[in-house]
Parts: structure tokens; C-alpha cells; sequence
């Protein structure tokens, strides 16, 4: 159920039109040049957008559970919790994260990991 509601409430990942991908794509093309170019960016305009009274704080992103095999950093049939999701794609057995590609493998219900996490097997 937890994996449903951030799916549900992650709009990218139901976005699969082409403009709404080449939308996306843009937007993470200026982050990474803001990122590569921060001083530039610092000697612009000052943003017209403020915000006060703030704090940093977490927040839960969707992403994928399960047991990886090839991933360079993890040992092979280990969980792992992959970074962002930000495109899946069922029918082609795809997705994309912010760190890699992932080959889909056989799926699982939500419940399943949840179910594991709280101990019920």
C-alpha cells in the first residue's frame, strides 16, 4: 500500500507521452547545466521566487525494492532500494532512476516487501 500511494502521487511516472518525457528530460538537462554552472548562475538575476520561514526536511520519493543483479556496488540478490524513479515502463520491462537503467525482472505486489519489512513472511 505505501509503494501504491507514492506511485499514485508521482505524476512523472504516468507521464509517457513523448512531449511529457522531452518535458522532463529539459528540466533535468537545466538542473544538471545550473549544477555544473553554479557560479554563473549565482552572478544572474536574484530570483523572483523567495521563500521564508524555511527548514530543510525529507521527503519520500518513488522508487524500486527488490534484489539486483549486475549493479556495480551491490552484491548480486540483495534488496536494494534504488534512487528516484523517474520512468517505468512494464511493457518494455524498463525503468530509469537517477542513477542508472534497470532491466525489469518479475514483479511483485507492494505488500510483498512491506509485508517482509514488518516481519511477515
Amino acid at each position: 500500500m505505501i509503494l501504491e500511494v507514492l506511485l499514485m502521487t508521482h505524476p512523472i511516472l504516468f507521464l509517457r507521452t513523448d512531449s511529457h518525457r522531452l518535458a522532463l528530460a529539459e528540466q533535468l538537462r537545466n538542473l544538471a547545466d545550473d549544477l555544473e554552472n553554479i557560479e554563473q548562475c549565482l552572478n544572474r538575476t536574484v530570483p523572483a521566487v523567495a521563500i521564508d520561514d524555511w527548514a530543510v526536511v525529507e521527503r519520500s520519493v518513488p522508487c524500486l525494492v527488490g534484489r539486483t543483479t549486475g549493479h556495480p556496488g551491490i552484491t548480486d540478490n540483495r534488496v536494494a532500494c534504488t534512487t528516484e524513479l523517474f520512468y517505468l515502463d512494464k511493457e518494455r520491462g524498463l525503468a530509469r532512476t537517477m542513477s542508472r537503467w534497470y532491466r525489469l525482472g518479475a514483479p511483485v505486489p507492494p505488500d510483498f516487501w512491506n509485508d517482509r519489512v514488518r516481519g511477515v513472511q
